[in-house]
Order: structure tokens, then C-alpha cells, then sequence
């Protein structure tokens, strides 16, 4: 069975493990240079059990500039808290469902409420492409 005809496979077949994460107190300055630098476009908000406590994102950090705030601005003043977040074991289509209807681009995926992974709509994306037979593929 493919995954494109059965997407019931759990969320940690498609979190992102190596998930960069801040504290509460980290200035938007900091956050800036860690997304510029590793290449991503939001990372979770947790406390130092690992819980999630919030999510920012290049839009937080954009709409926080346009604003007028300060580059020395703490996370909690314009992280998107709360969040949706998945179980490890929550079936894919309802991951794709939270991001359909919330418009969201970042899922945390936890154990016990302790993150463990990162789920985006290019992981899904990822996640199904492996499975197109390479005659599907685009030339």
C-alpha cells in the first residue's frame, strides 16, 4: 500500500528530529541569526523540561519589526502561544488537517508534552514524495 492512497502512518514518520528550539527571555535579535543561519523559518518556544510553550516565526519577527518593537525584544512579547502541537502517534492525515485549518506552518510533535520533533508542510510534502513512482516524477 502506498502512502499517497493511505496516509495513516503516525506524525513521527514525518517530524524533523533535529529540532532547534529557545527559551523564554531570548531577544528577537538572537532568534533572527539562528533562522537566518540554519535555514528555517520558525522554531519552538520551551521551557527547560522541554515543554512547548510557544512557537516564533520569521512572520512573529517581521510583524514585531513592522510594529516598531525592538530587535532586544523578548520571545514571549510576540511568540504565538498557545500552540498546536501533535502526538508522536497522531495519524498523518490529522496532522495535514491542523495545517489546513489553523493556517499554520509549524506543528511540534511531543511525547508526554516534551517536544521531540518538527512538523512543516514541506516535511509532508517530503514524506509523500518518496513514494511517487519515478515515472511520476517531473523531467
Amino acid at each position: 500500500m502506498s502512502k499517497l492512497a493511505d496516509m495513516k502512518g503516525h506524525a513521527r514518520n514525518l517530524m524533523t528530529t533535529l529540532v532547534k528550539s529557545v527559551s523564554l527571555g531570548t531577544p528577537l535579535s538572537k532568534i533572527a541569526i539562528l533562522l537566518a543561519e540554519e535555514r528555517i523559518s520558525g522554531v519552538p518556544v520551551t521551557d527547560d523540561e522541554a515543554h512547548v510553550l510557544g512557537i516564533i516565526s520569521e512572520v512573529d519577527i517581521m510583524n514585531a519589526l513592522l510594529k516598531g518593537l525592538p530587535l532586544r525584544t523578548p520571545v514571549e512579547d510576540v511568540m504565538t502561544s498557545p500552540v498546536h502541537m501533535v502526538d508522536e502517534f497522531d495519524l498523518t492525515d490529522e496532522v495535514m488537517e491542523l495545517f489546513r485549518k489553523h493556517r499554520i506552518h509549524h506543528l511540534p510533535v511531543v511525547r508526554e508534552k516534551k517536544l521531540l520533533g518538527m512538523i512543516t508542510p514541506g516535511d509532508v510534502i517530503r514524506f509523500l514524495a518518496e513514494d511517487i513512482p519515478e515515472t511520476g516524477r517531473m523531467a
